[in-house]
């Protein structure tokens, strides 16, 4: 059994769109950042987190997390809709990085992976930033917008899409030796 640790609208998509059949088990976990963290560190410890140490070691398991990292920073979920604005206006003009991280665990084995696209914005006023926001209401994604919104803040994009959506898909078809057999178990025949 193949089992997703999110509720993510997009992770779900796009597992959907490649033909996967799954059940989804959220994690209820805290997601606070431990002081001076640095944002690597914290993107594994969550994925880490979301997966558990009590998984059955006949399912696989797969978690992923984002992060929205600029100068250093994690710029995370916006709270409220001046945080909302805070932070795009952090980004306006500027390129920042997009971190994607999963894990799939099966039994006691991790395998943890990430991604890094490099996300240009546009330079945008005050006004825009706020049509934008509540146009879009990007308040469950970090860095407080998707990649996926029409006409939204991006500029240019430096690696993958599906990254900034929220899930490393190039590193997880690179694992396909650790996922592919619980995908081909789903589709044997018991005659």
């Amino acid at each position: 059994m193949f089992i997703l640790k999110s509720t993510s609208p997009r992770r779900i998509q796009i597992l959907t769109d490649l033909g996967f059949l799954f059940l989804v088990e959220p994690a209820n976990i805290d997601e606070s950042q431990k002081y001076k963290e640095p944002s690597l560190e914290y993107l594994e410890r969550m994925v880490h987190s979301k997966l558990g140490n009590d998984g059955n070691p006949n399912h696989l398991y797969l978690a992923a997390d984002t992060i929205v990292v600029f100068q250093n920073e994690i710029l995370h979920k916006p709270v409220d809709l001046e945080d909302s604005v805070r932070i795009l206006k952090t980004l306006s003009g500027k390129k920042h990085s997009v971190f994607s991280g999963g894990g799939l665990q099966t039994g006691s084995t991790v395998d943890f992976f990430y991604e890094e696209t490099i996300i240009e914005f546009k330079n945008w006023s005050e006004v825009e930033i706020r049509d934008y926001i509540l146009r879009c209401q990007p308040f469950d994604k970090a860095g407080s917008y998707g990649i996926q919104d029409e006409n939204g803040p991006v500029a240019a994009r430096f690696g993958s899409y599906t990254n900034v959506m929220g899930f490393p898909l190039r590193s997880f078809l690179a694992r396909s030796s650790v996922w592919l057999p619980f995908w081909e178990k789903s589709f044997t025949r018991k005659d």
